[in-house]
């Protein structure tokens, strides 16, 4: 079977990383590889040799400078590959990350876009990780998924998405906003992507290339261009919580599961349905299972005195006296006045016996 054409967009100012970002692809495993590389800079982009390359090299070059979001879009449209994914001149894949992203979305065909985490470098050395599963409203507050991090269909484009022009920075935000409203992603658990954020002027990256004042007008014009879909979305999750509590509480619990498996789709790390799933597998018989999701969920929001307790009860139900005491410490911590903490830890059979 022929392997399908991956076009990897590189936005180039023609810049002396330009080699390193070329050269992580050439280390990819996936064996069919087209680089679209645009010339941002303007006709002024030194040449770069093709052959030197195991890649299809296509050239994009328009008669003066791009913006960073008109050199994504002239990259993208020039694209001949079944998917497509991004990589800026002074970035890195990392090893495998083409081929992974590939088999994901063939594993999944019923998913338009598949992501994986990424390092975050500073100064050449690493700073910190970003890889967390798909929570839409998560998406709307903050970009968590880097648009080098994912790879999509590009049948995708035909429903209009590009990047937006208005924006210098957090275009990449959007874009996979607009994604994310037109297909399902699949989130792979590794980080094979390596961002150098203090490269680079757009301003909006770490050490040395940060605005702060560019940074937060351009991420309000993001927030106030999907504030009625954030809403939209909201509400709905909202109500499927709210429907999955009642339908707990009237013991219909393969009903509770069912929707609240809904839910898990959009917000798959979220601590509150995480916290009702537990509860539903509490009340199921499953304390294990229960314990288990209620220590994601306090991972999630360490802070939550309510989470806390209730891990400590299925933890408790799970026959693991030595979580429970902690979960019900950790909840006289967070709130010295929580009576069912305080009787679970003191009073007869309690965990602290």
């Amino acid at each position: 079977m022929t392997a399908p054409l991956v076009s990897v967009i590189v936005r180039s100012m023609d810049p002396p990383t330009l080699p390193r970002a070329l050269a992580s692809v050439a280390l990819q495993d996936h064996p069919s590889i087209e680089v679209v590389l645009v010339a941002a800079c303007g006709p002024s982009h030194r040449p770069v040799d093709g052959s030197a390359w195991p890649f299809r090299l296509t050239w994009v070059v328009r008669d003066g400078p791009l913006a960073r979001p008109a050199a994504a879009n002239a990259g993208i449209e020039s694209a001949s590959g079944e998917f497509v994914t991004m990589l800026d001149h002074d970035d890195e894949f990392l090893e495998g990350h083409l081929s992974a992203l590939v088999a994901a979305l063939a594993a999944n065909p019923g998913a338009g876009a598949a992501y994986t985490g990424f390092e975050v470098a500073e100064a050449g050395a690493l700073y910190t990780k970003v890889n967390r599963p798909f929570h839409r409203l998560a998406l709307f507050e903050k970009s968590y998924i880097h648009h080098s991090g994912l790879a999509y269909r590009r049948a995708l484009l035909d429903t209009g998405i590009r990047y937006d022009t208005a924006l210098d920075i957090h275009d990449d935000w959007d874009f996979v906003l607009q994604l994310s409203e037109r297909t399902p992603f699949v989130h792979l658990d590794r980080t094979s992507f390596r961002w150098h954020a203090d490269t680079g002027t757009s301003g909006g990256g770490g050490a040395g290339n940060f605005d702060g004042e560019k940074y937060a007008r351009q991420r309000d014009y993001v927030h106030t261009k999907w504030a009625e879909v954030r809403e939209r979305h909201a509400a709905r999750f909202a109500e499927g919580m709210d429907r999955a509590v009642r339908l707990a509480q009237s013991n219909l619990l393969a009903e509770a599961e069912a929707t609240l498996a809904g839910l898990e789709q959009d917000a798959a790390d979220d601590p509150d349905l995480l916290n009702l799933r537990a509860m539903v597998r509490l009340r199921a018989g499953d304390p294990r299972e229960a314990s288990a999701l209620a220590e994601r969920a306090v991972r999630g929001r360490p802070e939550d005195a309510r989470l806390w307790f209730n891990c400590g009860l299925a933890c408790e139900a799970a026959s693991r006296p030595g979580a429970a005491k902690h979960c019900f410490e950790r909840t006289l911590a967070l709130d010295p006045e929580h009576a069912g903490a305080r009787g679970r830890l003191a009073g007869p059979g309690g965990t602290a016996r």
